[in-house]
């Protein structure tokens, strides 16, 4: 037995797919937050510097630098004001003809960014100072105070997502187990409201199918039930016949029941191959299409049924013969002329007429065959397509209502039309239409 791969659960695939789309919006969310918080904190020191340098270039603070009340790392880390050409300290040294502005600058092992601004009150230059590595410091941290928030949800978010999709889906599992225990072949017998909105189209789609499946298992119990007893009847008249053979005390009596065993073995021979014609025009297995010549089909149909024709003397006409070519499967087109040309022999009376027509018509290839014989009553000529109906008044006793059936379910399998009706000058009317075969 061939194992059967497990599809993935839908759950999960959204499941995934959620988690690493947020997944990965957050780490950009995350990179370009850090990333922002971080240039934002280095300009900040500009910031910084900018004020202190417009508090001493309007000199509303008085600069005196005193080196011996800063302790070295105080140096360092804070943000000093010196004026150009004194003497601050023998590790950093600033050029006195140094532009107005900002500067970066390398001095006692590191690197600092220097403004330069002028004191608007006495012209005097002023230097403010500070290390960068301390504003790269307060970048960092502030960076990091900004991711750790988000890298958080980095861990809660496929947490989240699994909880809400196992919730969202809770209703088809409930859906599911309340299809397991219903002993109806519908859903409808649950309660629409348990049904998600988006779900309810797949549920109807599962309702057309098994209402179509049970029309046709109704059909097909109909079927069986009417072949059997069209084949009970035949059966049991053999049998009676080959009793009346065997009781026969003469030859002509003999004779005259081994006739009547003939004719009944040749009608169940047709029943049975008409029985056995539609099943394969019922059959649901696909079978290789070919372009065949409508008018050969018409031609040879017409040649094999010209001496049943004749022996009632029905003229048979073809007026029109364009040639037609159209997709078929094995015999079924053969079948469905046959059945058409073989009833209109059957009903025309004798030195009756039937009117043979071939062409196209809208891209599609017609088959008419008119007769003028009685026609169909209204109320039986939509039921003509069904099996094993026969209309009482024109029942020969030798068919079993199959052909027309048999016409139909061809006419369904090559996506051909078929529509039988009453001639308004007297007769009946077959009309086939199928779309043309392509080149």
């Amino acid at each position: 037995m061939k194992s059967r791969t497990r599809n993935p659960k839908l759950s999960t695939r959204l499941s995934i797919t959620l988690a690493l789309t947020l997944l990965l919006m957050l780490v950009v969310a995350t990179i370009a937050a850090a990333a922002s918080a971080y240039f934002e904190a280095r300009d900040t020191q500009d910031e910084t510097l900018l004020s202190v340098g417009y508090l001493v270039g309007s000199d509303q603070v008085s600069v005196q630098y005193n080196p011996r009340v800063f302790k070295d790392n105080d140096f360092d880390d804070g943000v000093r004001v010196w004026e150009l050409g004194k003497k601050v300290d023998a590790g950093f040294k600033i050029n006195p003809s140094i532009a107005n502005g900002f500067h970066t600058m390398n001095a006692r092992g590191n690197k600092w960014r220097v403004l330069i601004v002028n004191n608007t009150a006495n012209k005097q230059r002023f230097a403010v100072v500070q290390k960068i590595s301390v504003s790269t410091e307060l970048a960092v941290k502030s960076a990091t105070n900004t991711a750790l928030p988000l890298l958080g949800l980095l861990l809660l978010v496929p947490i989240l997502i699994y909880f809400i999709v196992r919730h969202s889906f809770k209703p088809l599992r409930l859906l599911r187990k309340r299809i397991d225990q219903s002993s109806s072949l519908h859903p409808q017998a649950l309660s629409n409201q348990s049904i998600p909105f988006e779900v309810e189209p797949f549920v109807h789609s599962i309702e057309n199918l098994l209402d179509k499946n049970h029309k046709y298992n109704k059909q097909q119990r109909r079927f069986i039930a009417d072949a059997a007893h069209e084949l009970r009847t035949p059966v049991t008249a053999l049998s009676l016949e080959i009793e009346n053979l065997e009781q026969a005390k003469d030859e002509a009596t003999r004779h005259q029941r081994q006739s009547q065993l003939a004719s009944s073995v040749d009608r169940l021979q047709r029943l049975i191959s008409q029985l056995l014609d539609l099943a394969r025009s019922q059959s649901s297995e696909q079978e290789p299409l070919n372009a065949v010549s409508l008018n050969d089909l018409v031609r040879s149909q017409v040649s094999q049924l010209f001496m049943l024709a004749e022996t009632k003397n029905i003229s048979i006409a073809v007026n029109r013969n364009e040639p037609v070519a159209l997709l078929s499967s094995k015999s079924q087109l053969q079948h469905l002329v046959q059945n058409a040309l073989s009833n209109a022999i059957k009903f025309t009376p004798e030195n009756g007429n039937i009117d043979i027509d071939v062409y196209t018509e809208n891209h599609q290839g017609v088959l008419l065959v008119q007769d003028d014989g009685p026609g169909v009553n209204k109320a039986a000529l939509s039921r003509l397509a069904e099996p094993f109906f026969r209309s009482e008044e024109h029942a020969t006793g030798t068919g079993a209502g199959l052909g027309l059936a048999i016409c139909q379910e061809i006419a369904d399998n090559l996506g051909g039309r078929l529509k039988l009706k009453n001639r308004s000058s007297g007769g009946f009317e077959f009309e086939y239409k199928q779309p043309l075969a392509r080149a």
